[in-house]
């Protein structure tokens, strides 16, 4: 047999050898610039509440990120398991294929060249030879093919192995960036406590806090303001009418107590009147936030006073605003669907705990949000 085929067939029988989310990136991009801002804060004079909310949005980012580790671990074990599943199919047929140019390349090398010059003078006729010759192309042509299709199937199964390798190791990467996460998040919650214990025996963090509320419903005013105005400029004063015939039957973003009223309110430790531009619901620890009604994300960020902040425009003059999340789900320019997790409350939000600021805009005027949610 010749060198040349018997070094083929070696190659052939040997056996074989054994991208990041933007979200992630984006979310690690505002840690680090988080992360900037503090460093620099380092060498001031911080009041109590501002390290109490510089912490707490620390520890919303970290678990927007572990959140998304979480998620992007996910996918990698699927796309592991679809890897592991095509794996084993070509290795099935690359086995089989194996076998099959083995088995010829054997059958050649017993019969040798003389076989075939005995099978060509045992003919009768030249049409005869001339069948036998085709014939014999044919088998030589199939031999080629068959050859081919082994190299290219060897190749695939290669391919799919160092991908196998490359999701592995990208996996336990994720999976330790988000075991270390989960350390420092726990480390930042005991802190948070220790500084939010502070707060609620100190007066004036107190009072700093409705300021900062206050201020927050400002913003909030200003920005609505120029949406309305956009909203006019661009001759869409075309009421939502679904959204308007919803009024007394809105699925709440969240089912809790309502432990702060719409409109002018007094706080009960300080005695100070402000406008309450919505409800602050309670909630449970962790639990989920949903759109009330389908919309785009005119805005989604973080706010002092209010937290993570998403206004939620649903056409025709109608937005909604959902305050205090702690984590986002939704980033500015996004459709959501009536009923879309938009968010999460976190284990503290507020001094009243885990808590939901929600309200609703007509054309820049708020509303109480009681007369638009369902009653029962």
């Amino acid at each position: 047999m010749p060198l040349r085929i018997l070094l083929l067939l070696f190659l052939f029988l040997m056996p074989l050898s054994g991208q990041e989310s933007s979200d992630l990136e984006r979310i690690r991009e505002e840690i680090r610039r988080l992360q900037v801002e503090l460093e620099a804060k380092e060498t001031q004079e911080r009041g109590l509440l501002e390290r109490v909310e510089d912490t707490d949005r620390k520890i919303g980012l970290q678990r927007s990120l572990i959140y998304e580790l979480g998620t992007e671990i996910q996918v990698r074990e699927t796309e592991i398991e679809e890897t592991q599943t095509r794996l084993r199919v070509s290795m099935r047929s690359y086995e089989r294929l194996k076998q099959k140019v083995a088995t010829r390349m054997v059958a050649m090398y017993k019969r040798g060249r003389l076989a075939d010059w005995e099978a060509l003078f045992s003919l009768n006729s030249l049409n005869q030879a001339a069948v036998w010759l085709k014939y014999k192309k044919q088998i030589v042509e199939n031999d080629r093919r068959n050859i081919m299709a082994l190299l290219n199937k060897k190749a695939a199964v290669q391919r799919e192995s160092d991908r196998l390798t490359r999701e592995l190791a990208e996996k336990n990467r994720l999976m330790e960036e988000m075991t270390e996460e989960s350390r420092s998040l726990e480390t930042q919650k005991e802190e948070y406590s220790q500084l939010l214990a502070s707060v609620l025996e100190d007066k004036e963090a107190i009072e700093e806090q409705i300021r900062q509320k206050q201020s927050a419903f400002q913003d909030i005013r200003e920005r609505i303001r120029l949406e309305e105005e956009r909203r006019r400029e661009a001759q869409r004063r075309v009421t939502n009418v679904k959204f308007a015939h919803r009024r007394g039957s809105l699925s709440w973003p969240l089912h809790g107590e309502i432990v702060t009223k719409y409109g002018h309110q007094t706080d009960p430790a300080t005695k100070i009147v402000m406008e309450v531009l919505g409800i602050d619901i309670r909630g449970r620890e962790r639990e989920m936030v949903r759109a009330v009604g389908a919309g785009t994300v005119l805005s989604s960020y973080w706010m002092r006073g209010m937290g993570n902040l998403v206004l939620l425009d649903h056409g025709g003059g109608y937005i909604t605003v959902y305050g205090y999340l702690d984590v986002l789900f939704i980033q500015s320019g996004e459709s959501v669907e009536e009923g879309e997790i938009i968010g999460q409350v976190g284990d503290r939000s507020t001094l009243h705990g885990p808590t939901l600021h929600f309200e609703v805009w007509y054309e820049g005027n708020h509303h109480n949000p009681e007369d638009w949610l369902n009653r029962d």
